[in-house]
């Protein structure tokens, strides 16, 4: 037991570490630079550019919520871009699980970027 909390602690501080550039937070990485709903599926895609201001290569997590006009989340996506270059930009595409009938807007509502 002992050695699965040390090891859960162990993680913990490396993803906290990782994520603690104040002068460069990962979630300023990271922009929405479009945001629709296929007429066809049903699904929201969110465009969204990441570029690496840190000085290590590293890979990103990035979590994008898709939201109607009264604030009600209707669905929720995720994407992962490795090995990023220092200065890189990346541009990828983060769908939503479930079918959406109405517009939407896309917030990117979780960032982690850990070093490669």
């Amino acid at each position: 037991m002992a050695v699965v909390v040390i090891v859960v602690i162990v993680v913990v501080l490396v993803v906290v570490a990782a994520n603690d550039d104040t002068d460069h937070p990962p979630a300023d990485d990271v922009k929405v630079t479009s945001c629709t709903v296929n007429s066809a599926t049903q699904h929201p895609t969110a465009r969204v550019e990441i570029h690496n201001h840190s000085s290590k290569a590293s890979t990103y997590a990035v979590t994008v919520e898709f939201v109607t006009a009264n604030g009600t989340r209707v669905s929720e996506g995720g994407t992962l871009s490795s090995t990023v270059a220092p200065g890189q930009t990346v541009r990828t595409e983060v769908g939503g699980a479930d079918r959406v009938t109405q517009e939407v807007t896309c917030k990117v509502t979780d960032v982690t970027r850990l070093a490669s």
